[in-house]
């Protein structure tokens, strides 16, 4: 088990804008952590704690970069140098990577390395985007530095999950759809609706598709913009349901009743306009807001409306 005390950060780590969670009180919640894992013995894993900080940036170099659609990149990034054992992230938990040049963005990854401390990520390339721009520019074995993990959802005490994902989104649900269904004993039933432009464009579907096999588990697709609805005939092989166009608030309201007498935790991720129009569908259909849960959500606080 490797399970150092948390790393001190400096006082040029805090930017004193009086960030809600400042990187102290990040240090705070960490120390407290690592003191109650010491009392009680520690889990006996293999957990590379020393290898991944929510106060200190690491350095992890890419592994691999694959091409999922015009836009959308699958990274693969691994500590340095190289690492035996698991990096202690929970799905649905977010991790944030850094450039050189300082900039930094959120991602969940959407896999683990089970024995060589890695992690995958899926990267959407933004027209102008100054991120992902530099990213891309970047080849294998370049370095960049990674901290975390952050986040993450308990869905203890919950009958159900329903999921409300648009775009890369569906990064946030796929692990924790795995995990759930890799534990035999959780019977838990899982509902993702993933709203995309084109059938091309559903990410990671051979993947979920294979989550779909599952009693428990079963995939919407919406698709807003497809223009080939032959190909979609396909769909039976994938065993999925297809509806054209968006999520609707009629859409919102039939999954909603679907879920009557049932404890559901209702999470939602995709870009801002989406992630508020799902929570003000989901509250205006008396879904009380301890239920709702947004994922790695960093641009900006949703009131409903």
């Amino acid at each position: 088990m490797y399970d150092p005390p948390p790393e001190r950060p400096s006082e040029s780590d805090c930017c004193g804008n009086g960030c809600a969670e400042c990187v102290f009180d990040v240090y705070d919640r960490e120390c407290a952590g690592w003191r109650h894992r010491l009392r009680t013995g520690g889990e006996g894993d293999r957990l590379r704690r020393d290898l991944l900080s929510a106060t200190k940036h690491k350095p992890y170099r890419i592994v691999s970069t694959v091409a999922l659609a015009n836009d959308v990149r699958a990274y693969t990034f691994a500590a340095t140098p190289t690492a035996v054992g698991r990096l202690p992230i929970a799905y649905t938990q977010h991790v944030h990577i850094r450039l050189a040049d300082g900039l930094s963005r959120p991602y969940t990854p959407v896999a683990l390395g089970d024995d060589d401390c890695s992690f995958d990520v899926l990267v959407k390339a933004y027209p102008g985007g100054r991120f992902t721009g530099r990213l891309s520019e970047m080849t294998v074995d370049d370095v960049v530095t990674v901290r975390g993990p952050f986040g993450g959802v308990r869905y203890d005490g919950y009958d159900s999950i329903v999921m409300f994902g648009g775009g890369t989104g569906v990064a946030a649900f796929a692990g924790l759809i795995g995990s759930v269904l890799d534990d035999d004993k959780c019977e838990t039933l899982l509902r993702l609706h993933y709203s995309c432009k084109t059938l091309d464009g559903v990410l990671m579907r051979k993947e979920l598709a294979g989550h779909a096999a599952y009693w428990n588990c079963a995939v919407h697709l919406y698709l807003t913009r497809e223009q080939d609805w032959s190909q979609c005939s396909k769909s039976f092989w994938y065993n999925e349901n297809i509806t054209e166009g968006r999520i609707s608030k009629d859409c919102i309201a039939k999954i909603i009743d679907k879920q009557h007498n049932l404890r559901t935790l209702w999470l939602i991720c995709g870009n801002d306009e989406f992630n508020q129009y799902v929570l003000n569908s989901l509250v205006n259909y008396n879904i009380k807001q301890d239920n709702i849960q947004l994922l790695n959500n960093t641009t900006k606080d949703f009131e409903v409306s």
